[in-house]
């Protein structure tokens, strides 16, 4: 589908095709981010550049399934599945950065510091929608400080990213660009969004199988809470099915995301639903949040 974009995404290009960086974006809900990163991936690559793509966008990914940060570098137009690097992704566990913002921004790090060996020219960096408030404008300057961009590019309906933008207008390093946004941008109401992160996830564990893990040979990670914010322990936490969780390596690499089908407290083994084959490579569990539970009504998983 053609993306109709303004003059100003246009004139853009050319200063990215140009300057070469990495360019962090930012936009409420709604101002259409994602539509605006694979406008920009699409005609640079028509340019012949090299695209890195970090989707940090937790809660409407769309390189990776809901809860993680994708990663991708493309060096074509126009089929989104000519990519340079196979997608990775990193597992936050939940669908917002508030109260998740250390492995958020580790994340977003990560999936930074691996482009380089691919050598994009241009790195994009998408982030969520969260930028009101003083949390909201505190984790995006912890991103800016933390990437470093050359470009920082604001999507505006009014004037809401102007208390973040007004601490690096004198800061040389930064080159901020207020765009405004495309014509295609509508609303989403909450249950089309709820819906979309349903559909990613059973699009990502459409060809799943049941494993089970031996939990006295693996680490576990990450703490559970209950709606009260308390902690649960750990066998309370894997009895919770539904529960999504990440498979890691020895590299700390995501394998693949599982969701938690039941626990066998005898045999100290939990059982998992997941894509993943080759489970003698599972090295670690990553807990989610149990404030993001997936339950799945279909008695195929």
């Amino acid at each position: 589908m053609e993306i109709s974009a303004p003059k100003e995404w246009f004139g853009l290009l050319d200063v990215l095709e140009e300057e070469k960086g990495i360019a962090i974006l930012f936009g409420a809900t709604d101002t259409g981010k994602s539509t605006f990163a694979k406008f920009l991936i699409s005609h640079l690559c028509q340019r012949g550049l090299k695209v890195g793509l970090v989707d940090a966008d937790i809660g409407q990914s769309f390189l990776g399934p809901p809860a993680t940060i994708g990663f991708a570098v493309f060096k074509s137009h126009p089929d989104w599945e000519v990519v340079l690097s196979t997608p990775e992704i990193f597992f936050v566990g939940s669908t917002t950065p508030e109260g998740h913002f250390p492995i958020h921004l580790k994340g977003i790090k990560r999936m930074v510091d691996k482009a380089s060996p691919y050598g994009p020219e241009v790195i994009l960096v998408d982030t969520t929608g969260f930028v009101l408030g003083e949390t909201g404008k505190g984790l995006k300057r912890r991103k800016i400080d933390l990437v470093s961009p050359r470009f920082i590019l604001a999507l505006q309906k009014h004037d809401e990213i102007e208390p973040i933008l007004e601490q690096y207008k004198e800061n040389a390093p930064y080159k901020i660009y207020r765009l405004p946004l495309s014509g295609q941008v509508r609303p989403k109401s909450m249950e089309e969004r709820r819906i979309n992160r349903a559909n990613k996830f059973r699009d990502y564990f459409k060809y799943s199988v049941k494993q089970e893990l031996a939990i006295e040979e693996i680490q576990i990670e990450g703490e559970v809470l209950d709606p009260s914010g308390a902690l649960l322990p750990l066998d309370w936490s894997l009895r919770i099915n539904g529960l999504l969780i990440e498979l890691k390596n020895g590299n700390d690499d995501t394998l693949a995301l599982g969701v938690i089908r039941n626990y066998l407290e005898e045999e100290k083994v939990v059982r998992v639903l997941t894509p993943l084959r080759e489970m003698q490579r599972v090295i670690t569990i990553q807990l989610g949040s149990l404030r993001h539970i997936l339950l799945y009504e279909d008695e195929s998983f």
